[in-house]
């Protein structure tokens, strides 16, 4: 009976052994038109791409009463959605793809993150034509919606970001597009700001098409309806504890500056695209940027979103006393920092 002591012992010293899992993942609520949402489940995925026909990599249970999920996932970066359908889709299920994917879920903790269905309309079959390409309508809530964008991308790993392949403005809701054959995502947005770039703010429209993607072969046509959607606040309110950088931007005489976006690099060289950025600056410049690990980041705030800034936009780096580019490195929960900002051209 020795070896059967040993072998016991063994067993408890490596079960005592094994590091305990921390709990991470996704939690929020679920809505559509405003009302909270039960039976909805979650999935993620490891990229756009497999939201067509690859399983996901992990499903909540379905929504409670008051439209509330957790979703357990390890450390990554995952594509949500969330739907009451697990194959494919008929009219009247409901849908919604999180336009803040991909995510990033942090070794400890969870996001927050909340989701606007919209309900699958009818659309007409695919339809033979002279000219190859897709045809239909954007809408909020069973009216049109003028004055927006249709947003054609043939790459999805970038999270459509940038102009992609084509914009086609939507002036009055509908819209006609030839396409060659080939295989299209398409969204939707309409910003009160105007323009066709910059971040979705709260007022704007946006959407993801459910149909992604659309496979166009020669001498086809497909109808594709698209239903924006807006931020709700309800679905924004956090269920979890905040994490990353608060602060201030202020200007050379330490005047706020509103309206100003925050962004969060990995690169010292602080170009190109952002990794992550805020909302704009409120009116006494306070901004609250979420990151989703320690860092280390790299900070600049500016008035535009997208391109070189220009001469007179207000623009400032996150420095150090002696005037060399800071990094930070989330040691805590929340840092505050405050970042000074000055005309581009005077720098």
């Amino acid at each position: 009976m020795i070896w059967l002591r040993i072998l016991c012992a063994c067993v408890v010293i490596c079960l005592f052994s094994i590091p305990a899992v921390a709990d991470s993942g996704a939690r929020g609520r679920v809505a559509w038109r405003g009302k909270l949402i039960p039976e909805i489940t979650v999935r993620a995925y490891r990229q756009i791409a497999d939201i067509a026909g690859s399983e996901p990599v992990a499903v909540s249970a379905p929504t409670d009463l008051d439209g509330l999920y957790q979703l357990d996932l390890p450390p990554g970066s995952y594509v949500l959605t969330a739907s009451n359908s697990s194959g494919g889709f008929k009219p009247g299920d409901l849908f919604c793809y999180y336009s803040g994917s991909p995510i990033q879920i942090p070794a400890e903790g969870y996001r927050n993150v909340g989701f606007n269905l919209i309900q699958i309309p009818e659309q007409a079959p695919v339809a033979e034509a002279k000219r190859s390409g897709v045809y239909g309508e954007l809408s909020y809530q069973d009216e049109l919606l003028e004055q927006a964008y249709l947003y054609v991308y043939k790459d999805p790993s970038k999270g459509f970001k940038g102009p992609g392949y084509f914009i086609q403005p939507v002036a009055k809701g509908s819209f006609r597009l030839n396409l060659p054959p080939g295989e299209y995502y398409l969204l939707a947005r309409k910003r009160t700001r105007g323009g066709q770039f910059g971040p979705i703010e709260t007022g704007d429209y946006f959407n993801y098409y459910y149909g992604n993607p659309v496979r166009i072969e020669a001498g086809q046509t497909h109808e594709v309806k698209i239903e924006t959607v807006t931020r709700l606040s309800m679905l924004e309110e956090d269920l979890v504890a905040f994490h990353g950088v608060r602060g201030q931007v202020i200007d050379g005489v330490g005047k706020a500056r509103a309206g100003l976006y925050v962004f969060a690099y990995r690169q010292a060289e602080m170009t190109g695209t952002p990794d992550y950025f805020s909302a704009p600056t409120d009116s006494a410049g306070h901004f609250e940027l979420t990151l989703p690990d320690a860092g280390p980041y790299y900070l600049l705030a500016r008035q535009a979103f997208g391109g070189p800034a220009g001469g007179d936009e207000l623009y400032g780096k996150l420095l150090t006393t002696s005037g060399a580019v800071r990094s930070v490195e989330l040691t805590q929960q929340v840092m505050e920092v405050k970042i000074h900002v000055a005309p581009k051209g005077t720098e």
